[in-house]
């Protein structure tokens, strides 16, 4: 309860903007599908106006605002990766005022190509309010105990979180999961049952590798969490998993991106995954670039709506989804997320690694513009590298030693192409194992 309350507290002061924003959103939780339209066209019709009066870009774009419909806004040109890589200079907004709360940032994430792309402190905000408002959603009270089974490539093997005020100011501790093994496993199951958490935050691949590991060893897990996934698909066997071993928990997928933040979520009892229409606007297009009818799968192209310095318009942000409902101009429901796969890989000591961990590898490197990893054997990885004008071959190298550091005995075979292939159903499998 003390920590409860110093968490309730930390927020209320330090961080008064972003709970006003949590606020508002929570109390909007009584919406009709229509009035949460309205309100999201409102705020595309503020991004587009900003976007259309400062930025180089969409100066000789002539869209009505005023009465906006589909047809109008379909004018604005799709945005790629590449024209970010290649004309970011005239996608900022130059009379954007708070020039000290913008953070530059890279994206590898389940794409694996490296963007580098900005983003601001007010943005940042929008994006946490809405991850705590899935929570909400989902039975949560946002001050109550967590744990993030997360990553950081620095601190793989520290199994024993060290004193961090921001641990005590948030009640949540964070355990790495980038690298797991049999021994880590068992130590992190250990340290649950120890805080039983109210919920926790994980890697989907993460959580399911340690609920497979309950389930077989007949391990008694001590508390019922809801349980927040992200960085992939949650597939039925996986949901059906993690709920058997946590207690029969509330399971539910949630889906962002470093680029724009929070995009949707699932929400318990319901359905599908409920657009975040505060913070984006999504549409579900085909090969043409049109929009597909309910139940078509079809690539995500997402517009930032509180990003005013880098506004991202209809920008393919190389995931696919399942169009959920049968608004024409845009979408509020995704039946699901389908192309966002990153896997586990398998090392010769039993430890496994979670494919998030080699996308990272590939953040701020410039000289590749896109990756794919597959381990063959548990001693062979294959590396696909699609080259940029840029390409270093030092940058490579030092991507390759690090890989090598981790899969210890490995052969890694290099394979320079064009492009990466495609699945059946359009998805690049960015990393994976064919063990």
């Amino acid at each position: 309860m003390i920590k409860k309350i110093i968490a309730f507290t930390y927020l209320n002061i330090y961080h008064r903007r972003l709970m006003y924003l949590f606020n508002i959103l929570s109390k909007r939780e009584s919406s009709t599908i229509q009035e949460n339209r309205a309100y999201q066209n409102d705020k595309l019709i503020n991004i587009l106006d900003i976007a259309f009066e400062n930025i180089k870009y969409y100066e000789k774009l002539e869209i009505n605002t005023k009465d906006l419909s589909y047809d109008e806004f379909k004018k604005i040109p799709i945005l790629t990766k590449e024209i970010i890589r290649n004309q970011s200079n005239v996608l900022v907004n130059p009379n954007f005022q708070q020039i000290n709360e913008v953070i530059k940032n890279t994206s590898g994430g389940s794409t694996g190509e490296p963007l580098t792309f900005f983003r601001t402190k007010e943005q940042g905000y929008y994006g946490i309010a809405n991850y705590y408002l899935a929570l909400h959603q989902n039975g949560i009270n946002i001050f109550d105990s967590s744990v993030d089974l997360w990553g950081a490539e620095r601190d793989m093997y520290n199994t024993n979180s060290k004193f961090d005020i921001r641990s005590l100011f948030y009640n949540k501790i964070t355990l790495n999961t980038f690298v797991l093994s049999d021994e880590i496993m068992n130590t992190y199951i250990h340290r649950l049952n120890k805080i039983k958490p109210k919920f926790i935050k994980a890697y989907v691949h993460s959580i399911y590798e340690i609920s497979k590991y309950i389930t077989k060893h007949n391990i008694k897990i001590q508390f019922k969490p809801v349980i927040h996934c992200t960085t992939g698909p949650l597939y039925p066997e996986m949901r059906s998993e993690i709920v058997n071993a946590f207690n029969d928990a509330v399971v539910y997928n949630f889906y962002g991106s470093r680029e724009v933040s929070a995009i949707a979520t699932e929400i318990k009892e319901q359905e599908g995954m409920f657009v975040l229409y505060d913070n984006v606007f999504i549409e579900i297009l085909d090969k043409n670039d049109q929009q597909v009818k309910k139940g078509e799968e079809g690539e995500v192209v997402v517009t930032t709506l509180n990003n005013f310095y880098m506004p991202l318009l209809r920008y393919k942000i190389g995931d696919r989804a399942i169009k959920g409902d049968d608004l024409n101009f845009g979408t509020l429901k995704l039946d699901a997320v389908v192309g966002r796969t990153l896997g586990m890989i398998h090392r010769e000591d039993g430890f496994k690694i979670d494919g998030q961990f080699f996308t990272s590898l590939f953040f701020g490197k410039k000289g590749i513009k896109n990756f794919q990893l597959i381990q063959k054997t548990i001693l062979e990885l294959e590396l696909r590298i699609v080259k940029s004008d840029s390409y270093d071959p030092e940058e490579l190298n030092s991507i390759i030693n690090r890989i090598k550091k981790e899969m210890v005995g490995a052969e890694i075979k290099i394979i320079f192409c064009e492009n990466i292939n495609l699945t059946a159903s359009g998805k690049i499998m960015y990393v994976y194992s064919e063990i």
